[in-house]
């Protein structure tokens, strides 16, 4: 930099600080660029990022992270660089290391207080308000030469932080949002977290990424997530609860102020990891070997069920009905699962072939009726890939075979291989019995299916499960509506909303090995909470889910509809059946004048009338009762239902024309932001600003919780208080 000072990069630098969370983490920015040949301006650019790998450690509440990037330089010139990494929200820094080309580098820390006072000029200066979401935060910052052309740079850093603890949970949050700023995808990205805890691990929850887990000991677990030419655009979060005590707890929130809170509660039980206070079941196999079995599915059932049976507790009891024209048991009982039991049902299932019609009414009485009033959790497995034909064949007559009385504990588990069969009969009977369904598309390994399917539930800890919250917080709209049973190594995650605030306590009531208990938790439900803003999406998505199931299998409502209409457009839940929806309520409306072109969502999206008539053939067919779409539908509604992630929340996660800001959801409309509430809110009088005006920062200045907000572009409408703010960008109009 021949010993000057360029205090214009320099400024340049310190405003991209407040980016840096969107770059990477870390990324190195090139300040003055080689001139090119042909004249033009000069201007700043990022140097490309061709790998991305985190390892983090984590010990109790003591946090170590170590970042290895490499960078590419795509050009003919040898060029000068800073690194910039950004400090994550809220973290506390012990130690920061850097490594440049193997050599230990300092790097200097630009806290937020020197960046706060140059911000406002490089957003005017660069037209980007991206710049604004991450004012508060500081960044480290390194001076990097030589950059070789077409050269690779690596950098390694670490760093230590200490972790929050709230509510018996510990979080931890790395930043790795980059699309905002990524021109190209990063070819490979990784981020490995091994946890390390003195007390157990009732729950480890990672709610951004899709993650694979392992546990190789009560306080050990480790979350791997990777991704190929990714462009990640949110910060990977990792909460996880450790406890000594039977059933483990924890409480997340998020509340904006003057809004509803949302919570998400998780319940991990810390017993039956081992096989101990795992409870004996008495279960039942009931396998189609109808004609439309035949071939490869019936050999490969015969497979899977011979794979289950090898799994069975010493002490549960089981049977094996196989059925087609009529129905054959194996036992005229349960019997116990002992080596000789097993023997004879192996050979009974190596003796199947598939002829027949299908008689569901006969299979499931004979399974039904061979229960007794033990206490030990009652679980049937219906396997089957068509339609009942023989018997009773009628949805309701059928359903009601599991409503009777004698029939209230049991747990029914279809699993469904194909298109051809009843989706509404075989869902109602997951739905009454309080069980999740299994989808086996065609051409996809049953065998595999299956055995994926019965590892999920081979070992139950707590059955016949309640929870009741009490206090003033006025808990509502919890998901799921009706507890499932908890099954070594899941945890059971509820989502709900409420109107007050102090102090809850969370009762769960269930069964362990046939006695009754009873787990309380208690915790502060508060009257405003920043953090886990991805919350209400996630609560959102689980009652729309659970919405348009209801529609789908009980018949359209018209509150059903409206409700979905709200939630969907407001929290931003695009499916093709919510965006059907959207489309023909705002089609309605602006028939009748109610609704301006500027305040269009979904309808406003750029291909929305190319994709109308498929979505609203596949709204048409999520009401069919079999084929492909009906399955479809089945599998997408059960994903929202038991949503778990911020990725859960959309059938299209890439969806690059709706974002989330601060707990609101916008969508692109004709180059502008649109708030998703602003049609709720009836006619409110408009304020008009300039983009990167005086009003403008004078604005962010009283309302700082705006940051992510403006930062989402030049051009948006949003509601604030009693009106809607219109930030439009006057060289765009004038241009």
């Amino acid at each position: 930099m021949n010993g000057k000072k360029p205090s214009r990069f320099l400024r340049l630098l310190a405003g991209l600080a407040f980016a840096a969370p969107l770059l990477a983490d870390g990324f190195i920015i090139i300040p003055r660029p080689p001139r090119p040949p042909r004249p033009g301006p000069v201007t700043p650019f990022l140097l490309e990022v061709t790998r991305h790998d985190v390892r983090v450690t984590i010990d109790g509440q003591l946090a170590t992270t170590a970042v290895d990037q490499e960078f590419y330089n795509p050009g003919p010139s040898r060029l000068e660089g800073y690194y910039l990494f950004p400090l994550p929200a809220s973290a506390v820094i012990k130690n920061f290391s850097m490594w440049i080309d193997g050599r230990e580098t300092r790097a200097e820390l630009l806290d937020a207080a020197r960046a706060r006072g140059i911000y406002e000029d490089i957003v005017r200066r660069l037209r980007d308000p991206a710049l604004l979401e991450y004012d508060g935060r500081g960044v480290f910052r390194m001076r990097v030469y030589p950059i070789e052309p077409r050269g690779r740079k690596r950098i390694r850093i670490s760093y230590h932080e200490v972790l929050e603890k709230d509510n018996g949970t510990i979080a931890y949050r790395y930043p790795l949002a980059t699309e905002k700023f990524s021109s190209r995808p990063i070819p490979e990205v990784s981020v490995v977290a091994d946890i390390h805890s003195p007390a157990p691990l009732a729950a480890v929850h990672c709610p951004t990424h899709p993650v694979e887990f392992s546990r190789p000991a009560p306080g050990r677990a480790t979350v791997r997530y990777s991704a190929r030419d990714a462009l990640p655009d949110r910060d990977f979060r990792l909460f996880f609860t450790p406890t000594r005590e039977r059933m483990g707890f924890s409480l997340l929130t998020h509340r904006p102020a003057g809004q509803e809170g949302t919570f998400l509660l998780s319940i991990a039980p810390s017993f039956g990891r081992a096989g101990g206070e795992t409870a004996a079941r008495d279960i039942t196999f009931v396998v189609d070997t109808s004609g439309s079995m035949a071939g490869r599915a019936i050999e490969q059932a015969r497979a899977a069920i011979v794979i289950s049976l090898g799994r069975l507790g010493r002490d549960d009891r089981f049977n094996v009905v196989r059925f087609a024209t009529e129905a054959e048991p194996l036992f005229p009982k349960l019997l116990p699962a002992n080596a000789a039991n097993r023997a004879r049902a192996r050979e009974f299932v190596s003796s199947w072939e598939a002829a027949g019609g299908t008689n569901c009414e006969d299979a499931l009485k004979t399974a039904l009726d061979e229960a007794d009033p033990s206490d030990r959790p009652r679980v049937i497995v219906l396997v089957t890939d068509g339609r009942p034909t023989i018997g009773e064949t009628g949805d309701e007559a059928l359903l009601a075979l599991v409503g009777r009385p004698q029939s209230a504990r049991v747990r029914l588990f279809p699993v469904a291989i194909g298109s051809e069969i009843n989706t509404h009969l075989l869902d109602g009977f997951a739905e009454r019995t309080r069980t999740f369904r299994t989808y086996i598309a065609e051409g996809e390994d049953i065998e595999a299916g299956i055995s994926r399917f019965y590892e999920k539930i081979s070992s139950p800890v707590l059955s016949d499960i309640r929870l009741d919250v009490s206090g003033g917080a006025g808990v509502s709209q919890a998901h799921p509506q009706r507890m499932p049973d908890l099954y070594r190594g899941t945890a059971l995650t509820v989502v709900g909303r409420y109107r007050g605030a102090g102090r809850a306590t969370f009762t769960l009531r269930g069964r362990v090995n046939g006695r009754s208990e009873e787990f309380a938790f208690q915790a502060d439900l508060p009257r405003q909470s920043p953090n886990h803003d991805f919350l209400p999406s996630l609560w959102a998505a689980r009652r729309v889910g659970y919405l348009l199931d209801q529609i789908r299998l009980h018949g359209e409502d018209r509150e059903l509809v409206d409700e979905v209409i709200r939630l969907a457009r407001r929290f931003g839940i695009v499916t093709p059946y919510t965006s059907y929806l959207i489309v023909e309520d705002e089609k309605i409306r602006r028939g009748r004048g109610e609704l301006a072109e500027s305040d269009m969502t979904v309808g406003a999206l750029p291909g929305a009338p190319a994709l109308e008539r498929e979505h609203s053939e596949q709204f048409a067919a999520m009401k069919d009762k079999s084929g492909i779409g009906s399955v479809r539908a089945s599998v997408e509604l059960q994903k929202l239902i038991q949503a778990a992630g911020v990725a859960d929340t959309r059938s299209d996660p890439n969806n690059r024309l709706v974002r989330s800001a601060a707990g609101t959801t916008f969508y692109l409309n004709n180059g502008t932001w649109v708030d998703g509430r602003i049609q709720a809110k009836g006619s409110l009088p408009v304020t008009r600003i300039a983009f990167a005006s005086a009003r403008y920062f004078s604005l962010l200045d009283r309302h700082p919780e705006l940051a992510p907000v403006l930062a989402l572009g030049r051009s948006l409408r949003f509601v604030l208080g009693g009106s809607v703010v219109d930030v439009y960008d006057p060289g765009a109009e004038t241009g």
